[in-house]
């Protein structure tokens, strides 16, 4: 979502009223990561005058820096509603979402080719599952920023035996819903599980073992988005459970 700051004039009061950007509000760019490194695009930064008082800057692999502030606290858990990113000087992204740093996975940061990057940040969505910013950076410029679920796996694995290593997590969290008295047991919904490849050009979503594994899990692969609607036998929680530990190295 492309930010802009907006100045209504009210002509007949001689008011001017600046419209201020709203906290969660990110800057996005441009152009997709595929775009050539001649034609990096320029991003369009938020303007904003609450920065807080508390800054703390963290020096990250590969010459980024991320200054964070403003830290609130939830049953053991930090996060910090000011965020921006920077490498060389050059101020790439800032963001008003309540990001974590206590997860070992994250930041995690993909060189993805010639001063091109993949950048992973946790943000808080507590009481639900915590979800990952990710941005994508080439020649200190954001080129494009997306969302993934949270990895299960600390480190990358090779779940199907195909020599490629894979993350992978979900979205929300899984929980059962209403007893099914003709069934015996309790009823839940779709929660598919999303693999990702690692690559030598960042991650990749594999559509293929997404597909498999889901339908092991489900007996049936309903897509990538949760689904309450989709009422399956409690017994699928048992074989996510499973799966969850495959993942984990575990099993």
């Amino acid at each position: 979502m492309k930010v802009k700051v907006i100045l209504s004039v009210l002509i007949a009061a001689l008011i001017v009223i600046a419209c201020t950007p709203k906290k969660n509000e990110t800057q996005t760019s441009t152009a997709s990561p595929e775009a050539s490194q001649s034609q990096t695009p320029t991003v369009e930064y938020k303007i904003d005058d609450t920065i807080p008082s508390d800054l703390k800057t963290l020096e990250l692999d590969f010459g980024f820096d991320v200054t964070i502030g403003q830290s609130e606290e939830f049953k053991g858990a930090d996060w910090y509603d000011y965020f921006k990113l920077e490498r060389n000087g050059n101020v790439i992204f800032i963001s008003y979402a309540d990001y974590e740093f206590g997860d070992k996975n994250y930041p995690m940061i993909l060189q993805t080719g010639v001063d091109s990057y993949e950048l992973l940040f946790e943000i808080n969505s507590r009481p639900g599952n915590n979800r990952v910013k990710r941005l994508f950076v080439r020649n200190d410029k954001l080129t494009e920023e997306d969302e993934l679920p949270i990895f299960v796996n600390s480190e990358p694995r090779d779940i199907n035996g195909d020599g490629i290593k894979e993350y992978a997590g979900y979205k929300v969290l899984f929980e059962y819903g209403a007893y099914d008295e003709e069934a015996g047991n309790y009823t839940t919904f779709y929660n598919p599980l999303i693999y990702y490849s690692l690559t030598e050009t960042g991650l990749k979503l594999d559509t293929l073992l997404t597909q498999q594994r889901n339908e092991i899990i489900f007996g049936h692969f309903y897509g990538l988005e949760p689904d309450y609607d989709i009422e399956l036998p409690g017994s699928v929680v048992d074989k996510f459970a499973q799966e969850l530990e495959i993942i984990s190295g575990k099993q």
